[in-house]
């Protein structure tokens, strides 16, 4: 079972898509989970594993999809002495145990993201200076230029010969950056316009950027896609060599990566109609509820057939 897991884990880390790994760090019994048990959190609420009983699986599935979307690992602690839902400080969550056991887990669940990729199209000396400097800030580095090769662009992870490739290859996580530095500036960024890239900067001067956004309006572009399009402020003061260009766009490029962390291509989860278990308290989703009852024209969902015999019984 391990094993399948890392395989399918090395798997969704080959293809490039998200998932959050949860692993049991500690248990106190009676909890039904053993440290070193783990489970898969896929984008759209799978959970893939087994982590627990019915009182830790929901909760970790729900963890889980939180760490996608914040991009952030954490501590979820369940324990009976928790009283107030949701207790945060310092990466650790602490949610009540709520299940009849009242045993206790702890559960680190870790996020794995594709890195953001930095696309750098042109073959100047500003554009060769961003790819050199965003591999070592552990972007996924493209390069994008008819003259571009590993020779030129030693630290690209993925070289891109043209434009009309490149267009359909990128996704909302992409920053573009475009340091044609004039030689066909309009062309690369009616390109990364033209696709679902996250953010394009141009690299220019005032006066050549306001030349690029007057040559845009004339094409067949989408305002709100025009209005994406920017020039990389960077750092403050001028910056005159091609290292220092770099440097400071991709000052700006890390906050934006930062506001960009969590965002995935997967189709987001659907909306889950849950129900609190009226014996326990637990959150139950009501789409995959074993176990029911029927009082007075309302259902009631429970996550245990503990749960619903005690209602019943009552």
């Amino acid at each position: 079972m391990r094993e399948d897991l890392f395989a399918e884990a090395q798997r969704l880390r080959a293809e490039r898509r998200p998932f959050a790994l949860a692993t049991v760090v500690a248990a106190y019994q009676p909890a039904s989970g053993t440290p070193g048990a783990r489970a898969l959190v896929l984008p759209d609420g799978t959970l893939q594993g087994w982590i627990g009983g019915h009182c830790a699986g929901p909760t970790v599935q729900r963890q889980g999809l939180e760490a996608l979307r914040d991009g952030s690992a954490r501590l979820v602690v369940l324990s009976p002495t928790v009283k107030t839902p949701g207790e945060s400080k310092d990466g650790v969550v602490r949610l009540p145990m709520l299940c009849a056991g009242q045993g206790e887990l702890h559960v680190f669940i870790e996020p794995f993201l594709p890195r953001a990729e930095l696309v750098v199209i042109g073959d100047s000396p500003v554009a060769r200076a961003l790819a050199r400097l965003g591999a070592v800030l552990d972007f996924e580095v493209w390069a994008c230029d008819p003259a571009a090769d590993m020779e030129a662009f030693p630290d690209a992870d993925r070289i891109v010969p043209d434009l009309s490739a490149l267009s359909a290859l990128l996704s909302p996580r992409s920053l573009v950056v475009i340091a044609t530095i004039g030689d066909y500036d309009e062309e690369a960024a009616r390109a990364a316009l033209a696709s679902r890239a996250g953010y394009v900067g141009l690299v220019a001067s005032k006066r050549r950027f306001a030349a690029v956004e007057a040559a845009l309006t004339l094409l067949d572009i989408p305002a709100e896609r025009r209005a994406l399009l920017t020039r990389p402020k960077g750092l403050p003061g001028a910056a005159l060599v091609p290292a220092e260009i770099a440097f400071s766009a991709l000052a700006e490029l890390i906050e934006v990566r930062r506001r960009l962390r969590g965002l995935h291509d997967d189709a987001p989860a659907p909306a889950r109609l849950e129900a609190t278990d009226p014996i326990c308290g637990m959150t139950v989703d009501i789409a995959t509820a074993r176990y029911t009852s029927e009082r007075d024209g309302q259902t009631y969902y429970f996550c245990c057939a503990g749960c619903k015999t005690t209602f019943d019984a009552s």
